[in-house]
């Protein structure tokens, strides 16, 4: 097992509830990419605020400059970008229903990620995920998604 199913699986390991989403997704559904972070969608309960702290402090993590990072929970807009002895690891907020936390595991499906069985975020949702963030990355990722599978699905595959 490599650096992302470390992370992987020390997040099971610490009881975070959490979705594989960005880079590691789009390669999941079919896209032959680098990356060189995970990306996971969080809760930001106070259940979760204990598990994540119980997380970094098993990895040491720290920001990626090396300076100590004192949240335990990521925000809208301000994710958890932290350095591990494994790897970048990026720790995001969950959105509103649909793209809440509980939405995006009930639409995932179990892959196996550098050994370690995790959930990973629908096509709809990643899809949903990449028009929200908009980027220069997010929007190449949607035209090779789209290469990869035909049309893409929109927000009212989501039940919205």
């Amino acid at each position: 097992m490599s650096g992302f199913g470390a992370l992987l699986a020390d997040l099971e390991q610490a009881g975070v509830r959490f979705v594989v989403v960005g880079g590691v997704a789009v390669i999941g559904h079919g896209v032959v990419r680098a990356t060189k972070d995970l990306d996971v969608i969080v809760s930001t309960d106070e259940d979760a605020a204990v598990a994540i702290g119980a997380a970094m402090s098993l990895w040491s993590a720290t920001r990626p400059d090396g300076s100590a990072e004192t949240r335990k929970l990521p925000s809208a807009g301000w994710p958890l970008h932290l350095r591990t002895a494994h790897g970048l690891i990026d720790l995001l907020a969950e959105g509103a229903p649909p793209l809440n936390l509980a939405g995006l595991l009930a639409r995932a499906t179990s892959r196996r990620i550098d050994g370690v069985i995790a959930p990973l975020c629908s096509l709809a949702d990643l899809v949903a995920l990449k028009r929200i963030a908009g980027r220069d990355r997010d929007l190449a990722d949607l035209a090779d998604l789209e290469t990869a599978h035909g049309d893409l699905p929109d927000a009212r595959d989501l039940g919205t």
